[in-house]
């Protein structure tokens, strides 16, 4: 295992869903969608799902050229002893964090990052 020297460029929050639309709907069947479901004109939203969320930190390696993807949001949870991020806490991470640099381990099919290279703690 290779061990590369990268920079945090960026850390972001995302929250995953699924939408389910529906679409083509004849005329004659619109009537029970308008009454059930957001939409009109033949497309309508029958559901959704929650994904979850991620706090994905984008790494830019030198030797590479290219930058690495690592998601932290367990990792920042278990670290506060937390259930849920707040945007003071997102704020640290943030800004203690990009700019930084650090050791990635880079193998033939898997990238590792120690994730204890991190500020995730607040003073």
């Amino acid at each position: 295992m290779d061990i590369l020297k990268g920079r945090i460029v960026e850390i972001e929050k995302n929250v995953n869903k699924i939408t389910y639309v529906t679409q083509q709907i004849k005329k004659n069947e619109q009537p029970k969608y308008d009454d059930r479901y957001p939409g009109g004109c033949g497309t309508y939203v029958t559901g959704s799902e929650y994904l979850g969320t991620t706090l994905e930190v984008k790494i830019f390696i030198y030797d590479l050229k290219r930058c690495i993807y690592f998601d932290i949001y367990e990792y920042v949870l278990l670290e506060n002893k937390k259930c849920r991020i707040s945007s003071k806490l997102l704020d640290h991470v943030v800004t203690s964090n990009v700019g930084k640099k650090v050791n990635v381990g880079i193998d033939d099919n898997n990238n590792y990052f120690d994730m204890s290279q991190l500020d995730v703690i607040p003073q």
